[in-house]
C-alpha cells in the first residue's frame, strides 16, 4: 500500500503483450501415400500397406505373389 501521493502518482501501468492466435490450418483430406512419398493407388500384402503403381509391380515381381487390389475396392457393404 502506498504511504505517499508520490508512490501512487508515478506507478506504471505493466502492459502485457498479448499475441492473437493464428488463423486455424486447413484440413486436408487423408490421400495415403506411398514409401516413395507418391500418391498410393494400390493396397499391396494382406496387411494392405499402400504402394503406388512403381512399388506394386515391383511387389509383384517377387516368387510369392502378394495380395494386391486397387484403394477403397472390393469391401463396400452394399
Amino acid at each position: 500500500m502506498a504511504k505517499k501521493l508520490d508512490d501512487i502518482t508515478n506507478r506504471r501501468l505493466t502492459v502485457i503483450p498479448f499475441k492473437r492466435p493464428d488463423k486455424p490450418k486447413q484440413t486436408r483430406i487423408f490421400t495415403p501415400t506411398c514409401g516413395c512419398g507418391a500418391e498410393a493407388e494400390w493396397e499391396v500384402y494382406d496387411t494392405l500397406q499402400p504402394h503406388c503403381t512403381r512399388h506394386k509391380n515391383e511387389a509383384m515381381t517377387s516368387t510369392i505373389k502378394p495380395f494386391v487390389r486397387p484403394i477403397g475396392g472390393f469391401d463396400d457393404a452394399s
